[in-house]
């Protein structure tokens, strides 16, 4: 147990110091470049001026959490473990999402030297911290790029009515963010206690998602002659409510023995 704390504080100092240093470098540099530049996809322009330095901040936001759960691990207090969890829940959207749009404007996707350290300390501090079992850790993770992509329909959405106004935008923009949510909540507490709650309000955020998302990528993929990326979020639910319908495939990868 001592060894597992100390390695926890260690993960969470250096995910701590790779968010302040990261995300304040990588702002500094590419935030008037980002705005400033043609894109591809009508609302990018939004994106990178307006949601680019409010991810910036949530990914500082995590930073400070891992610090305060790296003191936590340090001191050997219960809520360090689930403090780093919810850091890194934040970390991981922070440093992925905002890549897309600078991708559809013809520039480099700065955060992905962020994402991919994130992604491998996720599994470090589940598996070797935590002692969660594999699956669900893995589930754990279908389930946070769900509530990723529902967040990327919810900024997209928002953007697209600023630009084109279309109706359906106007529609189904609030019930993106309800669903984002849903997921977020889903994907913290498979990680740390899931219950039966979990796995039907799992259900419901993507139901809801295939509710407002088929529709909205069925239309911009005919408006853009090609697969739309609103179609992401909808296509990662239908996956996630197919094995979620599933009881016992739910209670055998949420109930395996834990390492220790």
């Amino acid at each position: 147990m001592k060894t597992k704390h100390r390695l926890g504080g260690i993960l969470s100092i250096f995910a701590s110091a790779l968010g302040l240093i990261g995300h304040f470098l990588i702002f500094q540099k590419w935030y008037v470049a980002g705005m400033s530049a043609e894109s591809a996809e009508p609302g990018c322009e939004i994106l990178l001026k307006y949601i680019h330095p409010a991810l910036a901040d949530l990914g500082i936001l995590a930073a400070v959490i891992f610090a305060v759960s790296a003191y936590g691990f340090f001191t050997k207090r219960n809520w360090a473990f689930i403090l780093s969890v919810v850091a890194m829940v934040m970390a991981l959207l922070s440093s992925w999402f905002i890549n897309i749009p600078f991708l559809a404007a013809s520039l480099p996707p700065v955060y992905f030297p962020l994402f991919f350290p994130y992604l491998a300390c996720y599994f470090i501090l589940l598996r070797m911290v935590g002692g969660i079992s594999w699956s669900r850790i893995l589930l754990g993770l279908g389930t946070g790029m769900a509530y990723i992509f529902c967040f990327m329909n919810g900024v997209s959405s928002t953007s697209r009515i600023i630009t084109v106004g279309a109706p359906i935008f106007v529609l189904v923009d609030g019930l993106h963010w309800v669903a984002m949510l849903g997921w977020a909540v889903v994907t913290v507490a498979i990680l740390m206690s899931p219950k039966e709650w979990v796995r039907v309000l799992g259900i419901t955020s993507g139901a809801l998602e295939l509710a407002v998302g088929i529709p909205l990528a069925v239309v911009t993929a005919g408006q853009l002659g090609r697969f739309s990326l609103f179609a992401l979020a909808p296509i990662s639910c239908l996956i996630l409510v197919v094995l979620l319908l599933m009881p016992k495939l739910w209670q055998k990868w949420t109930t395996i023995k834990e390492t220790h």
